[in-house]
């Protein structure tokens, strides 16, 4: 599933969620918002958005991947409840990335 950030008409980002690799688990798969709108508070719509959409799809876990080198990304994640997995993986020649996750249950942060 896609989403698009709409303001003013203007794109102002997108984020699509999918199946995950394990049972009973989603994807939050790409992610992006314009630097115009960034620290506006787009990017935690976005991630908001996909959570309440893999809660309503019935998933209980939503994982995602990202770099080492995108810590304003890591701290959007983990201001919307996500945290590191333990997985990790090479994205590039000597540029990791991480796996993070959150519970999706109705007891789980909004």
């Amino acid at each position: 599933m896609r989403f698009l950030a709409d303001v003013d008409g203007a794109a102002a980002g997108t984020a699509s969620g999918g199946d995950g690799e394990s049972t009973g688990a989603a994807a939050l798969t790409a992610m992006w918002v314009d630097p115009a709108f960034r620290r506006a508070g787009v990017g935690d719509l976005l991630v908001r958005t996909v959570v309440e959409w893999a809660r309503a799809e019935g998933y209980d876990r939503l994982f995602l991947w990202v770099t080492a080198v995108n810590l304003n990304a890591e701290r959007l994640y983990s201001r919307n409840g996500f945290q590191r997995a333990g997985g990790s993986q090479e994205v590039r020649p000597g540029e990791l990335e991480f796996e993070m996750s959150r519970a999706l249950h109705p007891r789980s942060l909004r």
